[in-house]
């Protein structure tokens, strides 16, 4: 099977700048902050809600979006049960479990998924995408050769997807598409939007020509200008609705005027999918081959994902109790972070039976007999 090894490390850095979006936790939410004895935090610096805003634009739109390109490569080579067996192992009940025992040591079980919700919200769309792929007419759609004005209507349906995930979850407001707390707190409008770009990454999977169209260097010099471009009006339409807010804080309590919540959705739109081109076309360019290096952040990248909440904003804590400012704290959060979660897999991960539910038993390196047998 031919790998992708740029589409395999653009996953692992989506996946990876969960270190970077977390640092800076304690400063967008108080509680969180008090559970290491801070109180009354000061509020992230601005140019922290901007990083985290940037990252937001494209980094999840985009994990969703090779999702579904890597979902039809592993049903075109095992077959859609085999892909489902997979999927409820390494997705569905590492979710379960590690969201368990998230819930469990705060001394409550009130079923959160904390900052594994996207898990969850993924093994749902992989069910429901199981569903319609025994369809013979999703077969054909999904297998379809895009032209112009396909591209165009797949385009603007991405774009209207936020607003319309904004009315489907009930919120007409600029944190509409913040992710689910809980089991509980499922929104049909965020499974719209990410499922939307679940399904883009099923057809590029037969459209893999345009990964050549993006790498050309005048595409991604456009895609870069546009993308500039295009997130500066994603701040100023911030600036319109979320700025009128004293703090990030207090901002869920703001009524703000329709048409700007609804400029502010278009933008969103805009970003994640210029963002998303953009970094598909330097994987591509840069990454035309494997290494050891991309083979290890590859294989680091889940399991790091999964237990690194807890390492980053402690030593986000830690960092803060020494006196260090914000500009400080994140960088060294996510350095320190990532240390210790390397150190983390390596001790109880990977050659233990929890690399068999986040790897696969076929990729650990701890084999039982009866099992290989």
């Amino acid at each position: 099977m031919q790998r992708h090894h740029n589409l395999d490390f653009l996953r692992a850095f989506a996946m990876m700048m969960g270190l970077v979006i977390h640092a800076p936790l304690l400063f967008w939410a108080p509680d969180f902050a008090k559970v290491y004895g801070i109180e009354n935090i000061a509020p992230a610096e601005e140019w922290v809600n901007i990083l985290g805003r940037f990252i937001s634009s494209w980094r999840m739109p985009l994990f969703f979006s090779l999702s579904g390109f890597f979902a039809i490569l592993v049903i075109e080579r095992k077959g859609i049960s085999q892909f489902l067996k997979d999927r409820i192992i390494r997705v569905g009940l590492t979710c379960l479990i590690f969201s368990s025992l998230y819930d469990i040591s705060d001394g409550s079980f009130d079923f959160t998924t904390l900052h594994l919700w996207f898990l969850f919200e993924l093994m749902i769309i992989v069910l429901v995408f199981s569903l319609l792929y025994r369809l013979k007419m999703i077969k054909k759609l999904i297998s379809m050769k895009l032209t112009p004005k396909i591209y165009f209507f797949l385009t603007l349906w991405l774009i209207a997807s936020v607003p319309l995930a904004f009315i489907l979850n009930n919120w007409w407001h600029p944190l509409a598409l913040k992710a689910s707390t809980s089991y509980f707190d499922l929104k049909i409008g965020n499974m719209l939007y990410y499922f939307s770009y679940f399904l883009v990454g099923v057809i590029l999977y037969s459209n893999q020509n345009i990964f050549i169209k993006l790498k050309n260097i005048k595409t991604i010099f456009l895609l870069g200008n546009l993308s500039l471009f295009a997130f500066l009006l994603r701040i100023y339409s911030d600036h319109l609705t979320i700025g009128q807010a004293d703090s990030l804080r207090n901002i869920a309590q703001i009524q703000f005027d329709p048409i700007l919540v609804f400029f502010n959705a278009c933008m969103i739109g805009i970003n994640s999918i210029l963002l998303c081109l953009l970094f598909i076309g330097l994987a591509s360019k840069i990454i035309q081959s494997d290494s050891l290096i991309i083979r290890w952040f590859v294989e680091l990248s889940y399991p790091i994902y999964i237990i690194h909440i807890i390492p980053v904003t402690m030593m986000s804590a830690v960092f803060h109790h020494a006196g260090l400012n914000q500009l400080s704290i994140l960088p060294l959060a996510v350095i320190t972070g990532f240390i210790i979660c390397v150190i983390l897999y390596y001790v109880f991960i990977k050659f233990t039976p929890l690399n068999w539910l986040i790897n696969g038993y076929s990729k650990s390196h701890l084999k039982v007999k009866f099992i290989s047998s």
